[in-house]
């Protein structure tokens, strides 16, 4: 028999407007009461499995909660047909994606409990805070809970109009570590909202696009005031200070770590955008040699 699992840490709630969702690892058959104890406690009403199984779902199933299997890779995004399947969850949970709920920025208390929720907090408090605001819960996990799943609930962030820079930085405020380099990307620079199922605005159109560089970051939400670069001595101890910091309180210990990830990205993205320049650029022709005609 496990014994007591830490729940507070493994299962991070996140809430906006009138969504719900609480992200998670991937429970085994041996950890599955307690998780699925955990879940009905939360008033989780879907998990969905972005991994290949390693649990049997009708016991979940037989409490009530439904399992929806969407596997995809790895450390990879989605593909758009499980991107329509999750939205399409969203929409019927929580009564519309776009411009849903209480609009606006949320109600005060769903916004209270949202920035609340820390790794420092007991499991009594999480479960507690999470049952006084009754409603649909979404649960979605991989196998780690920090790639595949954040992206989703990142996408269902973005769809209801947050910017993608500010659905990244909320997300890693709740959950440390969540997605890679190819994540970031891929919210930031390649999805471009497409959900109208609901409402008739979009909320502004695709998303905030790598190619509007460093100084369009900084308007993006204010979140950066000063861009210092990834790779000096500051970010570094800034970014290791990240890991050590307990809860989402440390927000400027946060701000460091996604400094750190998107600079990763813009290099990358700067280098191959010079390879690609170079290439295509036609080489200068060589000038002729002069002869020199020796004087006798």
């Amino acid at each position: 028999m496990p014994g007591r699992i830490p729940f507070s840490r493994i299962m991070s709630e996140v809430e906006h407007r009138n969504m719900r969702f609480v992200i998670l690892d991937c429970p085994s058959e041996a950890t599955l009461q307690p998780y699925i104890e955990e879940l009905v406690a939360r008033g989780v009403t879907d998990v969905v499995r972005l991994c290949e199984p390693t649990y049997s779902a009708e016991r979940l199933r037989e409490r009530g909660i439904q399992v929806h299997d969407w596997a995809f890779k790895d450390g990879g995004v989605p593909p758009h047909q499980i991107l329509q399947s999750f939205l399409a969850l969203c929409d019927e949970r929580f009564g519309g994606v776009i411009g849903g709920g209480t609009g606006g920025g949320g109600s005060a208390a769903h916004v209270a409990v949202a920035a609340d929720a820390s790794p420092a907090s007991s499991d009594s408090n999480n479960s507690a805070a999470v049952a006084t605001h009754p409603g649909p819960v979404i649960a979605v996990h991989c196998v780690a809970g920090l790639g595949r799943a954040p992206v989703l609930v990142a996408v269902a962030l973005i769809e209801s109009g947050m910017a993608p820079i500010d659905a990244i930085e909320f997300i890693r405020r709740r959950r440390r570590g969540a997605f890679n380099s190819v994540q970031l990307s891929y919210l930031m620079d390649s999805y471009k909202r497409f959900w109208k199922k609901t409402g008739g605005n979009n909320g502004g159109g695709g998303g905030i696009g790598m190619s509007m560089g460093i100084g369009g970051i900084k308007a993006a939400g204010g979140l950066f005031t000063t861009v210092a670069r990834a790779g000096s001595p500051e970010g570094r101890r800034s970014n290791a200070s990240n890991g050590s910091a307990s809860g989402g309180g440390n927000n400027s210990a946060g701000v460091a770590a996604l400094r750190e990830s998107f600079g990763k990205v813009f290099r990358f993205k700067k280098n191959h955008q010079q390879q690609q320049q170079q290439a295509t650029q036609p080489q200068p022709p060589r000038p002729q040699q002069q002869q020199v005609q020796a004087v006798v």
